[in-house]
């Protein structure tokens, strides 16, 4: 890891984060056109606004008594030929169908938050790729270079964090005038998340709340990943210095002083709906999910835990080509649900990498991944949506089935009230 080169905006405890090393940051050739790029990310307009992140902060902390279930669902890293207002659209309607699904076998609304209008970054466990006898730098998403397969295009453009910031106030603007952004009701509201990996562009998106502190305005819920969740590195001290609602991937291979540092880091104040644990285990290793739920729910931090079903059941098929298989996936939602709730936690909902479009990249309900050329993923692979629709059926918390029609009826009536 190199240390972040400093960027300046408001706050000590900011400053402070981007002074810290920083895992999986593009090696930029052009310091002069970085520079650049990010002042005039910074002199931009804010992707979301304070009340916004502050109201997702809020409904996620009655999250945390069981009031919602949350779906976090979309693409694995947005592709910026599907920006635009058509392409938005569908996709808002895919988190619907999934959302409904959802809310079914929970018995509770939904809060709905989008892959969305800022996933164009992704790390990667290597840093170069084999593409036709040809060894090329590895492929980081459309913020840092491009997925074609030649040398000149794996070069990694300051200028793309410009052009992202551009289309994620697109995909916004296709959100709010479907009428899903600051103007609908909060179980109609589609939240934005994605991983905050790029911290160039990320720290120049800092704002002031108002108040005295800062939040991160390119998007409602930012996430740190697996591989950037060190809790002295920039990620997560730049996230601990802000006031969004965080989340932070997890896998088999975190121990319970791995959880508890992040928690003392993230949460300290041990507020609801601050921080959520996104499992990425696997089928296979998911019981090793226990005993993390157990300590932190015995250390009082009040934890939402998100089902990652994706990640952890990753292998390698034909061809090279990533597969995920639905029926692994599906048996992962399954068991997060007893392991959570054997572990006393609050089992929040899923996260899933997914496309409205007839594509072919998991296996599974008749699909062969790449039949018909239709793998078409920047990434990783994704589901389509007959595929998530089966995934999302596994939601079943056995707590939902304690609830009344009295309870469902007080809890609509709140809803109504919202807003």
């Amino acid at each position: 890891m190199e240390a972040f080169r400093q960027f300046p905006t408001a706050g000590a405890a900011v400053l402070d984060a981007t002074e810290r090393p920083a895992a999986q940051q593009p090696q930029w050739p052009d310091p002069v056109r970085l520079a650049a790029a990010r002042e005039e990310v910074r002199a931009g307009p804010a992707l979301v606004g304070w009340d916004g992140v502050r109201r997702l902060g809020d409904l996620l902390a009655r999250a945390a008594t069981g009031q919602f279930c949350v779906l976090q669902a979309g693409d694995c890293a947005e592709d910026p030929a599907e920006c635009g207002a058509d392409d938005v659209e569908r996709k808002v309607e895919m988190l619907d169908v999934l959302a409904d699904i959802m809310r079914v076998g929970s018995g509770r609304p939904v809060l709905t938050v989008g892959r969305m209008a800022g996933q164009f970054a992704k790390p990667r466990s290597n840093r170069y790729e084999e593409h036709g006898g040809h060894t090329l730098p590895v492929y980081r998403g459309t913020m840092v270079n491009s997925p074609e397969p030649y040398a000149a295009a794996r070069v990694p453009d300051p200028r793309r964090l410009v052009r992202c910031r551009d289309l994620a106030l697109g995909v916004l603007s296709a959100v709010d005038r479907l009428g899903r952004g600051d103007r609908a009701a909060d179980t109609e509201r589609i939240w934005t998340s994605h991983e905050a990996l790029v911290l160039d562009y990320e720290v120049p998106l800092v704002r002031p709340t108002g108040d005295g502190g800062h939040y991160l305005a390119s998007t409602h819920w930012p996430w740190i990943g697996e591989r950037t969740r060190q809790p002295d590195g920039a990620h997560v001290r730049l996230l601990a210095s802000l006031r969004n609602p965080v989340a932070c991937k997890v896998s088999s291979d975190a121990s319970v002083d791995d959880v508890l540092r992040l928690c003392s880091v993230l949460d300290p104040d041990r507020t609801p709906g601050r921080l959520t644990f996104t499992a990425r285990f696997g089928a296979r290793r998911v019981e090793r999910l226990e005993p993390l739920v157990r300590a932190v729910r015995e250390a009082g931090y009040p934890v939402l835990w998100m089902c990652d079903p994706m990640h952890g059941n990753t292998t390698r098929g034909a061809g090279g080509l990533k597969v995920r298989r639905l029926d692994e996936i599906m048996d992962e939602i399954r068991l997060f649900v007893s392991v959570v709730e054997a572990g006393g936690g609050v089992c929040a909902g899923l996260h899933i990498e997914t496309s409205p479009n007839d594509i072919s990249e998991c296996d599974g309900a008749g699909i062969v991944p790449g039949q018909d050329g239709a793998y078409q993923t920047l990434c990783d692979p994704r589901l389509n949506l007959m595929q998530a629709v089966a995934a999302c059926a596994h939601w079943q918390p056995r707590t939902s089935a304690t609830r009344t029609a009295k309870e469902d009826r007080r809890c609509d009536t709140k809803l109504d009230t919202m807003g």
